[in-house]
């Protein structure tokens, strides 16, 4: 239901003339239209009246994003206006769930069109969060081309994957800043079913290696949460909703806009019962979940020209499960929180010239146990993480052709855990210094070009550089094509090269290698688009090379000292490791050459207004370059489809959605396979008057389960629960979604 069009104001212009048309040509009253300055964050606004136009006065120079609402519409399209460009601007709105129209950062580190990225992005807005009824980052996820998450409510972490690489290795950044909370000493590994989409305005993820602009960790891609801000004098609103496996989410905020302040306020509380898939078993899939969220932003204008702003973000997160261990049935209890403070100044130097400076500082805790039920010692575990980061980025607009950015960052990264080589709880401390150019090159309005580069000096691992290129192409006002280059880095974790992970509740174990050896990638990325006013299709290929890529391998079960004292031998590892007896043994190894490589397509299709269809399909090749084996846990092919229809008169907004899966590799030498599935989803609400909203959601309508579960022996390999449902009420009041 949101435009978004980045605009760049090189002087100080006249009253624009904003004119409001929707497909068919026709002038829209009662738009609301509103400019935010991307630095100061100031608003004007103005509404389109009965003959669809309104005047929207814009007294200092500067960046400005223009937002226009009206519901079930929103543009296409971006304008670069200038201080002779004409005064009158016109708005072309289609129906709201267009990606094309939608602003991405993640791709170029600037605010720009998604379709004018030469990085393919993929984003999700608020408004097709709030049609889907999802709570959870990782179920909005699982509905993009090209990207795999696992469903169900496990504690598993690592589950995400974008083009067929591994979440490790995809950097995940809540409004360009990295989140803390890699469980089990994980960099990367986020649990983005822990993490909930309300206090959300968008989620994005580029795609193919980001490490040129964000540097290690951004291997395979980038996925940025960007949270939501407030529009109005005052605003707010409040949801509840409940269903299955006693789900519960609770969710209010408040925010306002005025003068030269603005504040944002969010808080949530979520609960969801454990449940198994087999009932004999007295192991949970999914633990029993209590969180509670916090989210607070603020900005103040101190000066026209220079403001500043501080976010908090904190959650404290509980779960229960059962499992069978070696001892015996286990219960295990895991509490972690998550503590996040920033502060952001931006000053406008001069009409082409900004300046951002950014503080962060976080911290994550972890402390589990494990009670056997038989009796027993109990098993202690604590795992505390910290990150103190400091940022600048110069941003300068050279004439009419060049948009250059530069910037420095610093990042002090420490952990404190089981460390085998220094200790038990004793800490161990990395930093790194990076220097970072961008220079977008626009050549003609049809040609843009961008490159850049990062160099890194890491404390343990040296110096690494890498660069990038992209290039858009627009062939007409329907097509588009595009193309990029880029290199990737990763420094192994603290964990991969010193801990020891012992899992409680089940027979294995994780020794970290002190020999491993960074991560590099190249990605290349190739796409094309055609836009026709009620018909989208895309296409992108895509390629990523992972040099050393870093996994985890099975090299064995010790049974006695000698065996241990073998294993340790063979691959190097000290012996203050502390290997355990009579487990499965996983030792980790750089992966000498991997690839991926595939095909993307996806489009949109507009009936009507009420009446629309879009979908994607996926196909993917995974191989281990070197034993030209396929890499697992990834679906060779894999699709969406979504079916959407509304009846404005009666506020009544409904959606039918499917997901399709092929076979999926479990295990590369034994090729032994998990079986396809399909799952479908739906969705309906209702909005009433004075801003409440009732909705329904089912997920997986048909019911999909493991097939395996129905063997004499039952197992499984997915952990789908099976069909589910939500019952929901929302309240706004002050502004829209």
């Amino acid at each position: 239901m949101h435009l978004l069009i980045p605009l760049v104001f090189l002087w100080s212009l006249d009253p624009i003339l904003v004119k409001t048309l929707d497909p068919q040509g026709k002038l829209v009253p009662a738009v609301q239209v509103e400019a935010t300055n991307n630095q100061t964050h100031q608003t004007f606004t103005c509404s389109s009246d009965a003959t669809g136009s309104c005047r929207l006065t814009l007294p200092n120079p500067g960046a400005y994003t223009i937002t226009a609402t009206t519901p079930g519409l929103t543009s296409r399209s971006a304008h670069q206006l200038a201080d002779n460009s004409p005064t009158v601007l016109t708005l072309n709105l289609e129906p709201s769930t267009l990606r094309s129209s939608i602003t991405v950062v993640s791709g170029s580190r600037l605010e720009e069109l998604q379709e004018e990225s030469p990085t393919k992005v993929e984003v999700v807005t608020r408004a097709q969060m709030l049609s889907t009824g999802y709570e959870r980052v990782s179920d909005v996820l699982q509905e993009m081309p090209g990207v795999l998450v696992r469903r169900g409510n496990t504690s598993t972490v690592g589950g995400e994957q974008v083009q067929g690489i591994d979440s490790r290795q995809v950097l995940v950044l809540q409004d360009g800043l990295p989140v803390l909370g890699a469980r089990g000493v994980k960099s990367g590994a986020i649990n983005l079913s822990r993490q909930s989409s309300g206090r959300l305005s968008r989620v994005e993820v580029a795609k193919g290696s980001g490490s040129s602009n964000y540097g290690t960790d951004a291997v395979g891609g980038v996925i940025n949460m960007i949270t939501r801000e407030a529009s109005a004098p005052i605003q707010g609103g409040v949801v509840f909703s409940g269903g299955s496996l006693g789900a519960f989410d609770g969710r209010a905020d408040l925010g306002s806009r005025r003068g030269k302040g603005t504040f944002f306020l969010d808080l949530g509380q979520n609960l969801l019962d454990s449940y198994r898939l087999i009932p004999t078993s007295p192991t949970t899939v999914g633990p029993n979940v209590r969180r509670q969220d916090i989210l607070f932003k603020s900005r103040y204008q101190l000066l026209p020209n220079f403001s500043l702003g501080a976010t908090v973000n904190a959650y404290r997160n509980r779960e229960q499960g059962t499992n069978l261990s070696e001892t015996g049935i286990v219960n295990g209890l895991s509490n972690d929180s998550n503590q996040s403070y920033a502060l952001i100044a931006d000053w406008i130097i001069n009409p082409s010239t900004t300046l951002q400076s950014r503080a962060y500082a976080a911290r994550y805790d972890e402390n589990s146990t494990t009670s056997p039920r038989a009796g027993g010692p109990i098993a202690l575990a604590n795992l505390n993480e910290r990150l103190n980061r400091l940022d600048t980025t110069l941003s300068r607009q050279i004439g009419s052709h060049h948009f250059f950015q530069a910037g420095g960052e610093w990042a002090q990264t420490l952990y404190r855990g089981a460390n085998r080589l220094v200790g038990d709880n004793v800490g161990q401390q990395v930093t790194a210094t990076d220097l970072w150019v961008q220079d977008k090159w626009t050549l003609n309005r049809r040609l843009t070009f961008t490159t850049g580069g990062r160099l890194t000096s890491h404390s343990m691992f040296g110096r690494a550089a890498v660069p990038k290129a992209g290039l858009v192409f627009k062939l007409s006002d329907a097509w588009i094509l595009r193309g990029s280059f880029g290199m990737g880095f990763r420094v192994p974790d603290l964990g991969q090269l010193y801990f020891r992970f012992a899992n409680p509740a089940t027979f294995y174990q994780v020794i970290g290698n002190p020999n491993l050896n960074p991560e590099h990638s190249q990605s290349f990325q190739a796409g094309a688009l055609y836009r026709h006013s009620r018909f989208r299709l895309g296409v992108g290929l895509f390629r990523n090379n992972v040099r050393d890529l870093i996994e985890s391998r099975l090299v064995g079960t010790p049974r006695t000292p000698a065996d241990i004292n073998t294993l340790l031998t063979t691959y190097g590892i000290p012996s203050s490791f502390n290997l355990l007896l009579s487990r499965q043994t996983f030792f980790y190894f750089n992966q000498s050459r991997i690839f991926t490589q595939g095909v993307e397509l996806d489009g949109e299709f507009n009936f009507s207004r009420r009446l629309r269809a879009s979908g994607a399909y996926t196909y993917l090749n995974a191989l281990d370059r070197i034993t030209t084996l396929a890499l697992p846990q990834r679906h060779r092919h894999q699709g969406q489809m979504r079916l959407d229809y509304a009846i404005p008169k009666y506020g009544i907004t409904t959606n039918l959605r499917g997901s399709f899966y092929s076979h999926w590799l479990l295990n590369s030498v034994a090729g032994t396979r998990g079986l396809p599935f399909q799952i479908w989803d739906a969705y309906i609400a209702k909005s009433w008057r004075q801003g409440f909203q009732s909705f329904l959601a089912v997920d997986n309508l048909n019911n999909s389960r493991d097939r395996k579960l129905q063997l004499p022996t039952p197992t499984f390999d997915r952990p789908d629960i099976g069909r589910t449902w939500r019952l929901g009420l929302r309240y706004r009041f002050g502004s829209a979604e």
